[in-house]
């Protein structure tokens, strides 16, 4: 029987690098970054009235609880987006769903 090792071994360094770099942690980075970023641009109204916020392919959709709001921030969006790019330029596109 041979019991030769198939990979190299990993240093802590490398294999927390490696662990963070797999594509469900970075999603979920970014979603934890969206969602701090609109607890930071949005006022207690809106956040209180905002029920989930999620992002797919450098696209955020934010789920309002008030269909009033919802136009307003809809009639707002221009400018909700470039805040949003300011500290996240890879976002394509904001809905409020």
């Amino acid at each position: 029987m041979n019991n030769t090792r198939k990979r190299k071994t990993l240093s802590i360094n490398e294999l927390t690098s490696e662990v963070y770099n797999t594509k469900p942690m970075k999603k979920g980075l970014s979603e934890a970054e969206i969602f701090n970023t609109w607890n930071r641009i949005c006022d207690e109204k809106i956040l209180s009235r905002t029920e989930k916020i999620f992002l797919k392919e450098d696209k955020i959709y934010i789920k309002l609880m008030s269909s009033p709001l919802r136009n307003e921030l809809d009639n707002n969006k221009r400018i909700i987006l470039e805040k949003f790019r300011k500290k996240h330029n890879q976002i394509k596109e904001i809905y409020f769903i």
